[in-house]
């Protein structure tokens, strides 16, 4: 447990009759004091002028206050000087804490605070270089920010430590402690001078003041060597509090000569974006100046968006403009725009979009294709109903081979009134439809039966599916399956060739009533046997990586002069073949026995 002192005052040290005596870690130094100087310092001026002030303060204050700290500080012990314990009164209490107050930027206090002590700071690393006074501090206590550090230091020397005590003095502004590297040597160079190898150690001691009841902790006591040779370290301590909004460079705590650059990074993933860095920095990417240490992290926030990607195919033969990222919601307005030579043809989701311009609005992440083709002389032009026996196209002129500008008429006709003409394949409603060859077509035309329906139901064990309802005769029907987590398409039952999760067609007379996904399990178990004993026999047909409800065939073959008489699992089960549908690892033995010579 760390020295916790009387709480107004300290027993560093003390002097009496022109000695001078000092504790440091628990060792007593004695020097004889000297004459001293009568050349007064900066330091000794503004000391001065904060004990006057404080004195008339005191001679202003009313008769209850002085009486309220006159019983305050009866509660106080003073310093220890050569053993001896001195008596406190009111005023001491009064400039001694109203001191540091005043020091520390504030105003005196005028009632009596109560004090409740303060722990006094943790151990110190001090390194001086050419560059740098580095001060550390291993530690801080959790109310750091309402305490503050004041340093004191010698100036450069070579004597020991009790010179070192008597002489030094305070050289910059009291500090918030900071777990973390501070540069101390503009502030000690400019009272001090620079240290040297002549001159290399510094004697710093350093203490907290409470700059609101004037408290101050005990002391520590280091010593700081100056080196032209060994950089000055300082540690960079860079965390990330939450990964999945994004990453970071030089993550954890590392350790950097003085001065050197760090170039750090912060890179949010998708719907977040970086905000700043902890220490108030916007700055990204940022090279950071190793001139102290740093404990920073990145500070993302959400801020959804969705990615509207544009490729297109063949690859340079034309762009896309009005890819990137958009809030939810918005609109994306693309345009497909060819290279010379080249035409846009369709998108690659809509075969019979040929619009060059669309307006996609962003809910989720997005991917579009736009497909162009080489600009031709001619065309192909083709069209056909969906069902023959519902309709028919006419025209003046067959399907074919036709030169670019060319224009064809076709009309769809329904076979009778018990049939309808709904739409082209490309979403075209126009009948009679004027097709110009600028591009080639193979369309449809849809007829539906007007009242005829057929229910199609979709179905599958280990996915959702899509697409059961009612349909006329004739209309197109979408149907599709999203295996769950862990399993895949293997095809649809009506078609073992069919394994697209998604499937269009026009219903008929002849169109199942029912489809089914057949799904299978991402995972796979191995199916193991063998006999025993190993010598009576072998066993084919194990397999390693097996899928699930899948079908394995085992084969016992038995040496000469065995036989098969029962298996692990099912020990009344004496047969050589078995065929096993796994659900799990199997792990079997087939136990075999001799055959017993007839006769015997």
């Amino acid at each position: 447990m760390r020295y916790k002192p009387s709480i107004a005052f300290d027993r560093m040290s003390g002097s009496a009759k022109g000695v001078t005596a000092s504790q440091n870690k628990g060792a007593i130094f004695i020097r004889t004091r000297g004459t001293g100087s009568k050349k007064r310092t900066a330091d000794q001026a503004t000391i001065k002028s904060i004990f006057k002030q404080l004195q008339q303060n005191w001679k202003n204050l009313g008769a209850a206050e002085i009486q309220a700290w006159n019983n305050a500080a009866k509660t106080q012990s003073g310093r220890r000087v050569l053993g001896q314990k001195a008596q406190l009164t009111g005023a001491n209490l009064y400039l001694r804490l109203n001191f540091w107050v005043v020091r520390c930027g504030g105003q005196p206090i005028g009632l009596s605070p109560v004090l409740t002590g303060i722990e006094q700071p943790a151990v110190a690393e001090a390194a001086i270089s050419n560059g740098s006074f580095m001060f550390r501090l291993n530690s801080v206590p959790e109310q750091a920010a309402g305490l503050r550090l004041v340093i004191m230091a010698t100036g450069p020397q070579t004597v020991g430590t009790v010179t070192g005590v008597g002489r030094g003095s305070t050289f910059c502004e009291p500090l918030v402690p900071t777990a973390g590297a501070v540069n101390l040597l503009q502030q000690y160079a400019a009272k001090f001078g620079m240290p040297n190898a002549g001159k290399p150690k510094v004697f710093l001691r350093y203490f907290y003041v409470n700059p609101t009841t004037g408290e101050k902790s005990g002391e520590q006591l280091i010593n700081a060597f100056y080196s032209a040779t060994e950089p000055v370290k300082y540690r960079l301590d860079m965390s990330n509090p939450d990964p999945t909004m994004g990453t970071v460079s030089h993550l954890g705590v590392n350790e950097y000569n003085e001065g050197s650059v760090v170039g750090l990074l912060a890179n949010p993933t998708q719907n977040y974006t970086f905000l700043r860095w902890s220490d108030g920095n916007t700055v990204n990417p940022r090279n950071l100046i190793m001139d102290r240490d740093y404990q920073l992290q990145p500070v993302f926030v959400y801020d959804q968006h969705y990615r509207l990607t544009a490729n297109v195919s063949p690859t340079y033969r034309g762009q896309v403009t009005g890819r990137g990222m958009y809030r939810p919601g918005e609109t994306a307005h693309l345009v497909a725009e060819p290279s010379n030579g080249w035409e846009f043809d369709h998108w690659e989701d809509q075969p019979d979009n040929h619009n060059p311009e669309r307006d996609v609005v962003m809910n989720s992440d997005v991917t579009l294709t736009a497909v162009f083709v080489a600009i031709r002389s001619d065309y192909e032009l083709f069209w056909n109903p969906n069902i023959h026996s519902f309709g028919s196209i006419e025209s003046d002129v067959d399907c074919g081979t036709f030169d670019r500008g060319d224009e064809v008429v076709i009309t769809a006709v329904p076979a009778n009134e018990n049939y309808e003409f709904v739409r082209w394949s490309d979403g075209n409603t126009a009948n009679p439809r004027t097709l110009v060859a600028n591009r080639d077509y193979d369309i449809i035309a849809e007829f539906r039966h007007k009242t005829e329906t057929k229910r199609i139901s979709v179905d599958s064990y280990y996915g959702e599916t899509t697409g059961s309802g009612t349909y006329h005769l004739g209309e197109l029907v979408e149907i599709s399956v999203t295996p769950n987590e862990g399993f895949h398409m293997v095809h649809w039952d009506d078609d073992d060739n069919e394994t697209d999760l998604v499937r269009r067609f026009y219903v008929d007379r002849y169109t199942p009533r029912y489809f089914e996904a057949i799904l299978e399990s991402d995972a796979t178990y191995h199916v193991r046997a063998v006999c025993e004993p190993e010598e009576a026999g072998t066993v084919t047909g194990c397999m390693e990586a097996v899928h699930y409800e899948e079908s394995v065939e085992l084969d016992v073959t038995p040496a000469a002069g065995w036989k098969i008489v029962g298996w692990s699992d099912d020990s009344h089960f004496d047969g050589d073949h078995r065929n096993i549908d796994v659900y799990e690892d199997m792990d079997l033995v087939a136990y075999l026995e001799e055959i017993e010579p007839e006769g015997e």
